[in-house]
């Protein structure tokens, strides 16, 4: 089972739970809040009254699902109270907290206690976890209903065929038609004045589709204006093919995430470019993804506007935009717990893992514990024998490919490693390595989702075409230079 921890600055929602401390013999607790999260947010999680033991365990689930269908999970490491920090799962729905003890003495699935229940319903940004706005906020839109700004200070304005929709499970959106459609919100750095020298905007995203030029949010002329002086998200063709980051300074000072926006389409992602003492950077799902040394701040205080799904060169976004927030402050993920698993490069002096499954033993490294009961890809919801998997985005260059045929009843184990490979892998191909048949090739991406076009030319996308039925342990390492 896959964890994907994805810490988004600035807009983590955090579930606090009380702490108890309980006299021995008395029942252990757990207490879950607030009620309704958002996808991917920090848990902080505080537990009393455990056994003890090395391998007493905590693990989120659907309220509805059985004890062997985990998420993410942890040892407490006989540690009787303690805290221990989740991420909120995907998926929306209702979700609990369950206790287990001791599940290397038992290897039991019978729970010694439940958190109440909380959901995971919406998807925005939320500056405060106790619902107050820090004085950072220079500006916050939600899109319930309207424009708003919820600081009360810039409220937007819809122009063309904007309309805001609510998604079931969703919070509520910006639909954007790629054709004249923008929110208007002014100058947010006057009235009051706010500092100019660093500051953050984040947002959720989910493309319909990625023309050559498009802009999430710009600050500069008005719409029609042809000039962009300030801050500039989105696509530009002239510096980048990936999504960028860019303040102006005489020229734009350029942070390349090296993402290729069509990896962006179809699924909500988490976007934020910052400025200040630390450059120019660009972070995507909580991970930071470009950078750009430049220090200066906005260059001119008296910018005619910002304007949302769009810039003064009409260079119009086609998609949805979740909440929208502009801070004075330049944030960032300090304490990195995010998962970098897609990314390649050596754990404990072995090369690290780019699939979700290694463990130790095996030629590639996972950074994260893994689950010691063994889950199965049908439990992941395959509905065919064979199915296509995603791996990672991958520089251009030479890897090998490990595979092995998992141990029975763990996760993550085998017994039988394989290399595969060398393979060269070029920039802007998509790659189909087929794990019984130890081959690859390459695609077209709609052959391994529908939603997929070409990825950029910095990098290779690699898939895996695996076995439901006949489940193989996988990673990846690069290779020897060519």
């Amino acid at each position: 089972m896959k964890i994907r921890r994805i810490l988004c600055a600035g807009t983590m929602v955090l579930l606090f739970f009380a702490v108890i401390s309980l006299g021995s013999g008395q029942l252990p607790t757990l207490s879950a809040s607030p009620s309704a999260v958002n996808p991917a947010d920090k848990i902080t999680v505080v537990y009393s009254g455990a056994p003890g033991f090395d391998t007493d365990w905590i693990a989120i689930y659907r309220i509805d699902a059985a004890n062997e269908r985990y998420g993410e999970w942890s040892y407490l490491r006989g540690e009787k109270s303690g805290t221990l920090t989740f991420a909120a799962p995907q998926e929306l729905g209702e979700y609990e907290f369950r206790m287990f003890e001791n599940w290397a003495g038992s290897s039991s699935y019978e729970e010694i206690a439940r958190s109440n229940t909380f959901s995971v319903v919406r998807r925005e940004a939320s500056p405060a976890a106790n619902g107050e706005i820090e004085e950072t906020v220079v500006a916050l839109y939600y899109f319930d209903g309207d424009a708003d700004d919820a600081t009360g200070q810039h409220p937007g304005e819809l122009f063309g065929n904007v309309s805001i929709v609510a998604e079931e499970g969703y919070a509520p959106a910006l639909k954007l038609d790629g054709s004249g459609d923008y929110v208007r919100v002014g100058n947010v750095h006057q009235n009051p004045t706010r500092d100019l020298k660093q500051g953050s905007i984040e947002m959720w995203v989910r493309l319909e589709s990625a023309p050559k030029d498009f802009v999430l949010a710009a600050s500069g002329r008005e719409y029609g204006g042809s000039y962009d002086d300030g801050f500039y998200l989105g696509t530009h063709s002239r510096y980048s093919k990936n999504l960028v980051f860019m303040i102006w300074a005489g020229g734009w000072k350029v942070a390349d995430s090296g993402i290729p926006p069509e990896d962006l389409i179809g699924e909500w992602r988490h976007v934020m470019g910052t400025w200040g003492p630390r450059g120019v950077e660009i972070w995507v799902d909580g991970i930071l993804k470009g950078t750009n040394p430049h220090t200066g701040g906005l260059p001119n205080p008296n910018y005619a506007t910002v304007l949302i799904g769009t810039d003064s060169w009409r260079s119009d976004t086609h998609g949805l935009i979740g909440s929208v927030v502009i801070w004075d402050d330049q944030r960032s993920l300090s304490d990195g717990d995010f998962d970098r698993s897609e990314e390649v490069g050596l754990v404990e002096g072995r090369p690290k893992c780019a699939d979700f499954d290694c463990r130790e033993g095996a030629p590639c490294q996972s950074l994260d514990l893994l689950p010691w009961p063994a889950v199965d890809y049908t439990d992941l919801g395959a509905s065919s024998t064979d199915r296509n998997t995603a791996g990672c985005l991958l520089d251009p260059g030479r890897y090998i490919i490990w595979s092995g045929k998992r141990v029975s009843g763990y996760i993550g184990v085998s017994d039988d490693w394989k290399a595969y490979g060398p393979f060269t892998l070029k920039g802007g191909t998509s790659y189909l390595f087929d794990v019984s048949a130890g081959t690859l090739k390459p695609v077209a991406p709609e052959e391994l989702n529908s939603m997929l076009k070409e990825v950029g030319l910095s990098q290779a996308r690699l898939w895996y075409k695996r076995s439901t039925a006949d489940p193989h342990v996988l990673c990846v390492e690069m290779g020897d230079a060519p």
